[in-house]
C-alpha cells in the first residue's frame, strides 16, 4: 500500500514523498515510484510561473510540480493553462487509491514517459487539477486521521485490511470459475465434435439405406417406399457426457452468482460501516475519502464476472435450451425463496393428516391387546412388532422434517452439504408432507387390521403396507416428487455398495441414521421367519433373539458405515480420523455381536464381557459425537464447553443436548436389570427393546442438528460453497478424439468439492478445518 509522509507544520517544511510499489503490465516484477523535489532553490512561484504557458514546451519541472505541496499543485491548476502528463494511474499513485486492472495496463508506457521531458504529448490540464485535489484530500485526511482518537485510527486501518482481503478473496474466486468455464469450452468442443462426427456417420450410413431401399424398389416396381428415416440418437456415452456437462454448467452458474451476491454484501457492508461512523462521529472528510477509495476498488469496478456469466448464459441457452433464452435463464437461474415452498395448504394436509392418524393407532393398539384379539389373533405380538419397526421409519421421517426446518432457520446450508439440486429440492413442510402421508397410510392400515376384527389371515394387512409403502416410494413417476425420491434411492444404493464409490457427507450421513434403526432391520428376519411358516406357531418357532443371523442384522448399518471408513482411508490416506472412527464402529460390531452372545448363550463371564465391551463403546461414542461430530469443548471458546461459533441462538440447547447424549448412549443398562429400571412394572422383553429403540430414534434426532451445523460451519471456514462437477472427457492430454480413453472413468474422479482458501480471505475462521 501507498505510503503517504506528510509534511511536517512550518514555512520550511519539505513537500511530501508519495511512494508506491506498481505492477508492471505484463510482468511480475514492480516499479518503484518515488517523487522527490528536484529542485529546491526554486520556490512555487517560478514553478507556476514555468508552466503556466500553454505553449511550452520544454518545461523539465514536472516531478517537482507534482511532488510539491497539494496546495502549492491546487493553486498552479487553478490558473494554469498548459499541458501536464497526468493518467488515471497518476492519479492513483498520488492518492493512494486503487484502480482495477484495465486502469493499470497502461503503467509502464506512463512510467517510461515520466522519465523524459514532457513536450508536446502532454495530456490536458483538467485531468491535472484532478489529480490534485484528490491529492489534497488524501494528504488532508491522513493529517485528521493522527489527530483522531486512537479506536478512529483502528477504524479506518480495519476498514483497509478487509477491503484488501476482500478484492484478493474476489480476485482468487473469480480466476478459479474463469479456469473451470475455460475448461468447460474445452469440453464442449470435444463433446461438439464427437457429436458431429457420429451425425455425419449417422448421415451416410441414412444416404446408403435410402439408396439400398430405392434399388429395391425399382427391381420389384413396388410403387413408394415404407421406409421411414430415424431421427438420430447419440450414443450412450455421448447422451452421459451431455447430461455431465449440463450439471457442470449449471454449478458453475450458480457459484458465480454466489460471488455476484458476495460483492454486492461486501460493497454494502463497507457503505453502511462508514454511514454509521459518519452518524456517530460526525467526520465527513473522513468518510468521504473512504468511499471513494471503496468505489475505485476492484470488486466495485471489474466487469469480468459478468462477462463470464454471459458467455456461459449464451452457451447454455444456444446448446441445450433450443435458442429460447427465457428456457434456459428459468433452468439456469436459482430461486432464491426455494425450490417450491410449503404452501399453506400443504401445511394444512401434513396437520390433517398427522391429526388423523393419532386417534388410529390409539385405538389399533387398544383393540391389539384385548383378550379375545389375542384367540382371535394368535400372532398379534409379532404383527405389533412389524408394525411398530414400520412407525420407527416414518417417526424417523417427521422428525427430520424439523430438523430441516430449523437448519433453514439458522440459515445452514443444508442443501449444498447433502449436495441436493438448489433448483428442485424439498423445504420442511414439503417434506413433512411426505411423511405425514405415509405416517397416515400406515395408520389406517394398521387400524383396519385390529379394529374390524378380521378372523382369518389378518397378517394381509402387513403385506398391503409394505406394498404400498414401497410402490409410492419406488414408483418412477413424475408426480410426488419424484425427483426427491430419485435422489434418495440413489443414496440408498450407494450406502449399500459401501467401498465402491467414493464416500461423500450425504453416504455417511445416511450410514450413521440406518445405525440408529438397528430394530427396523431386525424385524425383516422376523417378517420373513414369519412368512415361511405361514404365521403359524410364531412363538416357538420364529424367537428371532436367540438367533446368531438376528445379530447379523443388528450389525449391518454399523457394517457399511466401517467399509466407508476405510474406502475413506484408501482415498485420503489420512488414518485419523478415518480410522479412528472405523474403530469406533469396530467396537460397535463386537458389543452387538457379545450382547447376542450373552442372550444365547448365558452365563456370567458372557454377561461381564459383555458389560465391559458397552462401557467402552458408549464412552467411546459419546467422546465421538462430542468432540468430532458436534465439534464442541473448542479451546479458549466465548461460550464454555462449546465452541466459538454458534449457529441456533438459544446455547442452552447445546448443554442439554450434550447431557441426553451421554445418557441415552448408555440407555442399554436398562437391559441388566429390567425391573428395576421400569420401577416395578413388569414389561415384556420385547417392549423395553422397542422403548429402546424409541429413544435412540430420539437422540439421533437431537444428534442431527448439531452434527449439520458442525459440517456448515467447517465449509464455511474453508470456504466451500460449490461442488467440483466431474466432466466427461479427459483434457489433461492430448488425445485423438476417436480415442476411448477420452472418457474419465466416473469412479476415478473426486467428487469432493474443492476448497480454495485464501490465507487473505475475509472473516476467516481460525479454527481448524474439521474432519469427518
Amino acid at each position: 500500500s501507498a505510503t503517504i509522509n506528510p509534511m511536517p507544520e512550518g514555512p520550511s517544511s519539505p513537500p511530501p514523498v508519495f511512494s508506491r510499489e506498481y505492477p508492471m503490465s505484463g510482468s511480475s516484477t514492480s516499479c518503484q515510484r518515488t517523487m522527490q523535489p528536484e529542485e529546491p532553490s526554486r520556490n512555487g512561484k517560478d514553478i507556476a510561473e514555468c508552466c503556466s504557458d500553454a505553449s511550452c514546451a520544454t518545461c523539465n519541472h514536472f516531478n517537482t510540480i507534482v511532488s510539491a505541496t497539494p496546495q502549492l499543485a491546487l493553486s498552479m491548476s487553478a490558473a494554469n493553462s498548459g499541458k501536464v502528463g497526468a493518467t488515471p494511474t497518476d492519479l492513483a499513485h498520488c492518492a493512494n487509491i486503487k484502480l482495477p486492472i484495465s486502469a493499470q495496463d497502461s503503467f509502464s508506457e506512463v512510467a517510461r514517459r515520466r522519465k523524459t521531458p514532457i513536450a508536446s504529448d502532454c495530456v490536458s490540464l483538467g485531468k491535472f487539477s484532478f489529480v490534485c485535489a484528490v491529492m489534497q484530500r488524501a494528504y488532508e485526511f491522513q493529517r485528521e486521521l493522527k489527530e483522531k482518537m486512537p479506536e478512529e485510527q483502528d477504524f479506518f486501518e480495519k476498514l483497509e485490511q478487509e477491503l484488501d482481503k476482500v478484492n484478493d478473496f474476489y480476485k482468487q474466486k473469480q480466476a478459479l470459475f474463469q479456469s473451470r468455464l475455460d475448461n468447460i469450452k474445452k469440453q464442449q468442443d470435444i463433446y461438439d465434435t464427437m457429436l458431429g462426427e457420429e451425425l455425419e456417420a449417422s448421415t451416410l450410413n441414412a444416404s446408403i439405406e435410402r439408396s439400398r431401399v430405392t434399388f429395391n424398389r425399382t427391381l420389384t416396381n413396388n410403387g413408394t417406399s415404407r421406409h421411414k428415416q430415424r431421427a438420430f440418437e447419440p450414443s450412450a456415452q455421448l447422451r452421459a457426457a451431455k447430461g455431465k456437462l449440463k450439471s457442470a454448467m449449471l454449478e458453475i452458474y450458480r457459484g458465480m452468482d454466489l460471488l455476484k451476491n458476495y460483492r454486492v454484501l461486501c460493497y454494502t457492508a463497507f457503505i453502511k460501516a462508514l454511514k454509521k461512523y459518519q452518524k456517530t462521529a460526525v467526520w465527513c472528510r473522513g468518510t468521504d475519502y473512504f468511499l471513494n477509495r471503496v468505489d475505485g476498488c476492484y470488486i466495485a469496478t471489474s466487469e469480468r464476472l459478468n462477462a463470464m456469466s454471459a458467455e456461459l448464459e449464451g452457451m447454455y441457452v444456444a446448446r441445450y435450451a433450443d435458442g429460447s433464452r427465457s428456457k434456459g435463464m428459468e433452468r439456469l437461474r436459482v430461486n432464491a425463496n426455494g425450490a417450491g415452498g410449503g404452501s399453506p395448504t400443504c401445511v394444512f394436509r401434513s396437520g390433517l393428516m398427522l391429526g388423523t392418524s393419532v386417534p388410529l393407532i390409539v385405538r389399533a393398539i387398544y383393540e391389539a391387546n384385548l383378550l379375545s384379539n389375542e384367540q382371535r389373533v394368535p400372532y398379534h405380538r409379532q404383527l405389533l412388532q412389524i408394525y411398530g419397526s414400520i412407525y420407527l421409519v416414518l417417526l424417523f421421517m417427521i422428525l427430520f422434517s424439523l430438523n430441516i426446518m430449523a437448519w433453514a432457520r439458522a440459515h445452514i446450508n443444508y442443501r449444498f452439504i447433502f449436495e441436493v439440486d438448489p433448483r428442485d429440492y424439498l423445504d420442511s413442510w414439503q417434506f413433512l408432507e411426505i411423511s405425514s402421508f405415509f405416517f397416515f397410510v400406515a395408520s389406517i392400515v394398521f387400524w383396519a387390521n385390529f379394529a374390524l376384527h378380521i378372523e382369518h389371515n389378518s397378517y394381509i394387512c402387513i403385506y398391503v403396507l409394505l406394498g404400498v409403502l414401497f410402490g409410492l416410494f419406488l414408483a418412477p413417476v413424475n408426480t410426488f416428487y419424484w425427483s426427491s425420491r430419485r435422489w434418495l434411492i440413489k443414496s440408498l444404493w450407494r450406502l449399500l455398495l459401501s467401498g465402491f464409490y467414493r464416500v461423500e457427507f450425504r453416504d455417511f450421513f445416511l450410514g450413521d441414521e440406518m445405525c440408529s434403526l438397528t430394530y427396523t432391520f431386525s424385524m425383516f428376519l422376523m417378517f420373513g421367519c414369519a412368512s415361511a411358516n405361514h404365521w403359524t406357531d410364531l412363538d416357538d418357532v420364529c424367537n428371532t433373539t436367540q438367533w446368531w443371523s438376528n445379530a447379523a442384522f443388528l450389525m449391518l448399518p454399523n457394517l457399511l458405515r466401517l467399509l466407508q471408513c476405510l474406502r475413506r482411508f484408501r482415498d485420503s490416506g489420512d488414518a485419523f480420523p478415518h480410522l479412528a472412527n472405523g474403530g469406533k464402529y469396530l467396537s460397535t460390531i463386537i458389543t452387538i455381536w457379545l450382547a447376542s452372545s450373552n442372550r444365547i448363550v448365558g452365563g456370567t463371564a458372557w454377561r461381564s464381557v459383555w458389560v465391559a465391551s458397552a462401557i467402552v463403546n458408549s464412552c467411546f461414542t459419546s467422546l465421538w459425537d462430542l468432540l468430532m461430530d458436534w465439534g464442541l469443548f473448542e479451546s479458549r471458546s466465548k461460550h464454555r464447553f462449546l465452541r466459538s461459533e454458534l449457529k441456533f441462538e438459544r446455547t442452552w440447547l447445546y448443554y442439554v443436548a450434550i447431557v441426553v447424549d451421554v445418557l441415552l448412549r448408555f440407555f442399554w443398562i436398562t437391559q441388566i436389570s429390567p425391573n428395576f429400571f421400569s420401577f416395578g412394572h413388569q414389561f415384556h422383553q420385547a417392549t423395553m427393546a422397542y422403548i429402546a429403540a424409541v429413544f435412540e430414534v430420539l437422540r439421533r434426532f437431537s444428534w442431527n442438528f448439531f452434527r449439520v451445523e458442525n459440517e456448515h460451519i467447517s465449509n464455511c471456514g474453508q470456504f466451500r460453497a460449490t461442488t467440483d462437477i466431474p466432466l466427461p472427457f479427459n483434457t489433461s492430454m492430448a488425445l485423438d478424439i476417436k480415442d476411448s480413453n477420452v472418457f474419465q472413468n466416473e469412479f476415478e474422479h473426486d467428487y469432493s468439492a474443492i476448497p480454495v482458501a485464501s490465507p487473505k480471505a475475509p472473516f476467516a475462521s481460525t479454527s481448524p478445518p474439521l474432519s469427518h
